[in-house]
């Protein structure tokens, strides 16, 4: 676990919405997008927004998106961005107070697993939130990424899963490899599908900001062969 405190109005403040995120770092997360939206259908609960770079494609394959947010300024986002379309519905709250109304096809708990206190007994809630033969969709950064092992090696931190910059930036409370992420899940009661790696990230997001699409699409298809190397994890699984 990081030695952290998780504040979502801060974390809201220190990273998102900032050039760096809003431009090569949502680049780089429309592979995960891609990678997921084949799972996703009917109506979606997405677990955290930011910007809508997951909400509007998942308009584009679901039929009506609620989205649970916890700071004030992304969910004022979303609802100034949703505002006339009826197929979206915002709750501002935090991930571990929110009590759903109804069932989901599709719960995608997007990026927002590594905030929480005790993610197991939040990820066991979950399975009731689904109707029979529903999908959880679950994504995250992994601590083994190569970016992360290069950057232990040059001494930036002691470990790839040790706490960096962006970790405390953003208010991160763990870090997951692909088997950490398998067993989070397993012992949550559900039974993964899969639980992939995609794309593989050799340096910082400040590094490769300036590369080409065709060059950011090479590293995505390199890391379908390395993926426990790979930046982001991504794993569907449906409840026991």
């Amino acid at each position: 676990m990081l030695d952290t405190h998780p504040n979502p109005e801060l974390a809201a403040s220190r990273y998102y919405h900032t050039p760096l995120q809003t431009g090569i770092d949502n680049r780089t997360k429309r592979f995960v997008i891609d990678a997921c939206l084949p799972y996703v259908k009917g109506d979606v609960l997405e677990l955290g927004y930011i910007d809508g770079l997951w909400t509007d494609r998942l308009l584009a394959v679901g039929d009506r998106v609620e989205i649970v947010e916890g700071a004030s300024r992304h969910a004022a986002h979303a609802r100034e961005r949703y505002a006339d379309d009826e197929r979206v519905r915002v709750h501002h709250a935090l991930f571990e107070e929110f009590t759903p109304a109804r069932r989901y096809e599709t719960v995608l708990a997007g990026d927002m697993l590594r905030y929480l206190d005790d993610p197991q007994a939040f990820l066991s809630r979950t399975r009731e939130w689904l109707v029979p033969g529903g999908m959880l969709i679950a994504t995250l950064p992994n601590s083994r990424s190569l970016h992360r092992r290069i950057g232990a090696l040059m001494g930036m931190e002691p470990s790839p899963a040790s706490s960096n910059e962006r970790d405390r930036e953003v208010g991160n409370r763990r870090t997951y490899d692909r088997y950490e992420l398998r067993n989070l899940l397993i012992s949550s009661g559900y039974a993964p599908a899969f639980v992939k790696g995609c794309f593989l990230k050799p340096l910082s997001s400040e590094q490769i900001a300036g590369w080409s699409d065709e060059l950011l699409r090479a590293f995505a298809d390199v890391g379908e062969e390395l993926q426990d190397y790979a930046w982001f994890l991504y794993a569907a699984c449906k409840p026991v």
